[in-house]
């Protein structure tokens, strides 16, 4: 690997047997021939372990206007602007119906 005599940056393979600068168009003849080369592996597998992804979610004591279970996952998002606040959403426990509360 060369770097740039003037600026200190690395010089990349250009037009020919040349080694140029990006920064400052310093460039040099190459010593040898330079190739890139990039290898990319392959994405590895990802196996869903558990089918309900609300289990990651923390539990609160809020009563689901559905079926009246009193337990639900929450989970709050900034919906409207930077200075009101958050809007809270729920899923019930046990019918997963979700509904969200905005006070």
């Amino acid at each position: 690997m060369d770097f740039c005599a003037k600026c200190g940056s690395i010089l990349v393979p250009k037009e020919g047997k040349k080694l140029g600068c990006v920064r400052c168009n310093y460039s040099i003849k190459a010593k040898e021939t330079v190739k890139l080369k990039e290898t990319v592996e392959k994405a590895k597998k990802i196996e869903i372990i558990d089918e309900n992804p609300m289990k990651a979610y923390p539990k609160t004591k809020e009563e689901c206007p559905k079926c009246e279970n009193r337990e639900a996952y929450f989970w709050t998002v900034q919906t409207r602007a930077g200075d009101e606040a958050e809007t809270r959403f729920f899923e019930c426990t046990k019918c997963h119906h979700r509904w969200r509360d905005y006070s």
